[in-house]
């Protein structure tokens, strides 16, 4: 007598076509074998279903990367003529300032002192909406060198005294001198150093207390900056260096500003290997933040000190009477505004408003500085400057001309595109007066040879 026959069930890969295949017919066997190439079908189709929706995915996240990568881009590009535009302006503005003060008259000092604080203020905000935008690119660069902190000190002071003086502030500064010293970039460090001094007079009732304070112990250098203000909330305490985090102001937002000067602070800190913190008792009872930064000791220093280059024999520049300075811009204000400014200073001087002209009022003028803007119609200023160096280069014999950049853009790509293309300096608006007169009254060889 056989035994009877027990089914085996189906498994989830497929039947198994071994054990249910033995002992049965052919037609059954087709049957199964059948089944399982459907399911095979199928499955091949699903794997390929799904290779299919992870390709689009893929494409997807690609096109929304490309899209994220080009929308960053615009910005950028947005950025850089915004803060174009908006110096642009100014700049007529502030050398219209120095040429009342030049004037001296008193009349109108009150006035002229609201302008250059206003105008100080819109410069500080266009900077550091630049700032944000570079730090947040990766495009932010800090050159360091040994750094004693009281210059750092010193130039931050300067930067921010407008605003102190103005809130009738008491400032007290404990700072030895040279005192200690780090690896820095003395700008930037000035920068976060200012931006503390800002914030805490911002911050502080008129005729409130300051303090600045630097000290070395264990291998760190800490910088510290206190107020009896307004304080900081205890949940504000943990996003104050975040971008556009301030505390609550009233309605005509008499503290102003952004938002950024403390995260582009926090920023410059950790470029530095510092870091940066914030602490208040509360609501009424001040603030106190320090910058901490490893310190440089000074044999160290001293090692990495650069050895000054050897002295490059240069011929004495021309006197100011017969120095001729072009002077090129399509802001019409502003060349002419600049151009009576350099008057005072007994400059010859020649203007220009677009590209084509610069060239034709160079090859007449013959000057000895070119002060050229960026932003010209029909030739831009970095083609004006390689025509310019084009054409002293078939000129052996004829001394170059300074080329000084005076622009909107400021970013470091901008620097090192109007270095390539000839530029001696590079200047942007609003330009500082003294900044410019060290420009065109640089020596450079061979400035005063076959010139007249």
């Amino acid at each position: 007598m056989s035994k009877p026959k027990v089914p085996v069930p189906e498994s989830s890969a497929g039947p198994d076509l071994g054990a249910e295949a033995a002992g049965q017919s052919p037609e059954l066997l087709i049957g199964l074998l059948r089944d399982a190439n459907e399911k095979l079908v199928l499955s091949a189709l699903q794997a390929q279903h799904h290779a299919s929706e992870a390709n689009d995915a893929r494409e997807r996240l690609e096109a929304s990367e490309r899209a994220a990568l080009e929308a960053n881009r615009r910005k950028d590009l947005f950025l850089a003529m915004l803060g174009h535009e908006l110096r642009n302006p100014l700049a007529p503005i502030v050398t219209a300032l120095e040429m009342m003060k030049l004037r001296g008259d008193q009349s109108s000092l009150r006035e002229r002192e609201v302008i250059e604080r206003q105008v100080r203020h819109m410069v500080r905000l266009i900077d550091d909406l630049l700032d944000v935008s570079r730090i947040a690119s990766g495009k932010f660069v800090v050159h360091l060198a040994p750094t004693a902190m009281s210059d750092v000190v010193e130039k931050a002071i300067e930067m921010a005294a407008p605003l102190i003086e103005n809130r009738r502030h008491t400032l007290r500064v404990v700072v030895p001198a040279p005192g200690p010293l780090v690896s820095a970039d003395p700008s930037r460090l000035a920068q976060v150093i200012a931006n503390l001094l800002t914030n805490a007079a911002k911050y502080t009732e008129p005729g409130g207390h300051i303090s600045i304070t630097a000290s070395e112990a264990d291998g760190w250098v800490d910088v510290r900056v206190q107020d009896d203000g307004t304080g900081i909330e205890p949940d504000l305490q943990a996003t104050i260096f975040d971008q556009f985090v301030q505390a609550e102001q009233s309605i005509d937002r008499k503290g102003g500003g952004l938002g950024l000067g403390l995260a582009i602070a926090r920023s410059l800190v950790g470029l530095h290997g510092g870091t940066i913190s914030a602490h208040s008792d509360g609501p009424g009872r001040g603030s106190t933040f320090v910058v901490r930064l490893p310190a440089l000791h000074r044999t160290s220093a001293g090692e990495h000190m650069a050895q000054p280059s050897p002295s490059i024999p240069r011929a004495s520049a021309p006197s100011a009477s017969l120095h001729r300075v072009l002077v090129v811009d399509d802001n019409v204000d502003a060349a002419e505004m600049l151009a009576e400014h350099l008057t005072t200073y007994q400059y010859t001087v020649a203007l220009a408003h677009d590209g084509p002209e610069a060239l034709r009022e160079a090859a007449r003028f013959d000057p000895h500085t070119v002060v050229l803007d960026i932003g010209l119609p029909i030739m831009d200023g970095y083609e004006v400057a390689r025509a310019l160096r084009t054409r002293e280069r078939s000129q052996p014999d004829h001394a170059p001309a300074r080329l000084i950049a005076l622009t909107g853009y400021g970013q470091d790509s901008d620097r090192e595109r109007s270095a390539s293309a000839g530029f001696d300096v590079h200047l942007v608006k609003p330009v500082d007066v003294q900044a410019l007169q060290d420009a065109i009254t640089a020596r450079v060889p061979g400035a005063a040879s076959g010139r007249a």
